[in-house]
Parts: structure tokens; C-alpha cells; sequence
């Protein structure tokens, strides 16, 4: 039985996504699915059902699948043991991030440990934050950094690393960008740009409302930062994202940061990882690197 085959599925497996298996093999989606029917030929059972865009694992997807999690949870180990014995840091690092720093802080960390650690494997998964935890607590990912807060299960470890501040942004076109403050009453006049609803951007939007005292004006929900971005570029609403996100286009004039005097709403960033877990040499290295780095990267 081909061992890479094998690698194949209990990625997409652990997913659940073809999508996500191939940003973590660099292997693309069609590649992936010729070699997932290869090795259903090769072991005569079909392994996977598909609805819509989804896929899920069958009754024999689910038998192997709890085979192959044992034999890579071995590999992983031994892959650790020669790494302690040989006295240098090695393997495979899968990480994980919830939109905001894996997208606007994790990518430069990730380069600069490379850089200090080149014979580590990297992997990145960028989901919203309990998706994130979700993979953390099943063992799929080693460490993640999260936005926001959350209830955690008891297994996962919580260390919260940085405190981002929440900035209220408008394209330059905008007519409030001329207002040396924003009262409660022209907060009251805004169209907003927001993340989904089951986000915790959204949740700190709806925070920043009742801390406001003004009511919800939703012109658009979009489902990642930077078409939020795009779209207060554009001049169809502002909207409320943490500075780390947004601070390239307020260097560069893309958008502007509006003062609302009593706005004080404050991001957290929360290294996560399984304490049941067995840290690798790496991941110790890796969580020291983030914690020696992470404030110099996001205020950079």
C-alpha cells in the first residue's frame, strides 16, 4: 500500500476538504482527487461520499481513516525522536491561525523561524477561530495562533501573546474623514462593511455597538478582511478591524482611521495548542520564537 496515498487521504480526511488538503501538500485539488481514486482501486473500497462541495468519509473511509491517523501519529513521533537524538531541530510544523494574524501576522514569523530553522517544514491553515481550535484540539495542528475569544475545551492550552486595538476606518472619499471627531450621532448616520456573523470580528462589532449605544447598520457582510477592505476603499461603508490588519493601507492613504474618542476595544491574539499533545523539539522552538517575536511583527 502506497504510503503517500495513504498521507493523501488522512489529510483530506482530517479536513474534510480537498481544498484544504491542497494548500497544506501543495498538491492541487484535480491531483489530489486522481490520486484519492487510485487508491480506492488499489484497495477495492470506495472511501468517500460527496454532497454539494463537501466531502465526507463512508463507512470504509472511517476504518481507514483510524488506521492512518495511528501510523502518522507514529511517523510524527519517530520523526521527533531522531530529531532529539541528532540534536537538531527538524520534521513538520502544522500551524494554524484565525483570519486575522494568520493572515497579517503568522506569514512573516513563519519566514523569519525558517530562516533560523531551515530544515522545518512548515505548514500553514488559515480558518476562522473555531475551525482553528476545532484542528487543535483533534490533533490536525500543532500550534495556532487566534483572534478574539473563545470557549475553549479543557485539553486545549491558552496563552494570550498580544493585545490588538480595534480602529474605525473609512475610504479617504469619505465625507466623515473631514470630521475632527465622530459623535455618537454620525456613528448612528454609518453604513458598516462586516465580517459573517459567526465570526469574532462580528462579535466584536456587535461589542463596539453596545458600547456605543447605537443600533446595528449593516450595508454588507463579507467573509474575509481584506475584501472588507477593498470594499471601504471603495467607499460603500466603513468598518471596525484591528489595527495589525489595516495598518498598511493607513500608511499608504488606501484608507483613513476616524476618531470616535471613547472607542477603547481591545483584540487579543491567543497562542493555542493540545496539552495532551506531545510537543516536538520544533514546536518548542516555534512557541519561544512566537513569543520572543510576535509584538515586534504585528507593530512593525
Amino acid at each position: 500500500m502506497d504510503l503517500h496515498y495513504l498521507e493523501i487521504f488522512n489529510t483530506i480526511a482530517t479536513f474534510e476538504s480537498y481544498k484544504k488538503a491542497s494548500a497544506v501538500l501543495h498538491i492541487s485539488q484535480p491531483a489530489l482527487s486522481v490520486q484519492i481514486k487510485r487508491l480506492e482501486s488499489q484497495i477495492g473500497l470506495k472511501l468517500f461520499d460527496k454532497k454539494g462541495n463537501k466531502v465526507y468519509l463512508n463507512e470504509s473511509g472511517i476504518m481507514l481513516f483510524s488506521y492512518t491517523k495511528k501510523i502518522f501519529r507514529i511517523i510524527s513521533d519517530l520523526e521527533d525522536a531522531i530529531s532529539d537524538t541528532q540534536g537538531y531541530v527538524g520534521g513538520t510544523l502544522n500551524l494554524g491561525g484565525s483570519n486575522t494574524p494568520g493572515s497579517y501576522i503568522l506569514p512573516e514569523i513563519i519566514g523569519a523561524f525558517k530562516k533560523q530553522y531551515p530544515k522545518v517544514i512548515l505548514n500553514l491553515s488559515i480558518g476562522n477561530t473555531a475551525d482553528i481550535s476545532h484542528y487543535i484540539h483533534n490533533g490536525t495542528l500543532d500550534i495556532a495562533i487566534n483572534g478574539g475569544t473563545c470557549n475553549y475545551n479543557e485539553h486545549i492550552y491558552v496563552e494570550e501573546l498580544l493585545s490588538d486595538r480595534l480602529v474605525l476606518v473609512a475610504s479617504p472619499k469619505s465625507p466623515y474623514c473631514s470630521l475632527e471627531k465622530i459623535t455618537t450621532s454620525k456613528l448612528r448616520d454609518m453604513s458598516f462593511v462586516v465580517h459573517k456573523t459567526d465570526s469574532q470580528l462580528y462579535s466584536f462589532y456587535d461589542k463596539f455597538l453596545q458600547q456605543m449605544g447605537i443600533p446595528e447598520n449593516v450595508v454588507m457582510s463579507l467573509g474575509n478582511i481584506d475584501a472588507i477592505k477593498k470594499a471601504v476603499a471603495a467607499n460603500l461603508g466603513v468598518s471596525l478591524i484591528p489595527y495589525c490588519a489595516v495598518k498598511f493601507e493607513l500608511q499608504f492613504g488606501i484608507l483613513q482611521q476616524l476618531n470616535v474618542p471613547n472607542l477603547n476595544i481591545k483584540y487579543p491574539y491567543s497562542l493555542i495548542y493540545n496539552k495532551n499533545k506531545t510537543l516536538s523539539a520544533a514546536s518548542k522552538k516555534f512557541i519561544d520564537f512566537i513569543k520572543d517575536s510576535i509584538d515586534d511583527y504585528a507593530n512593525k
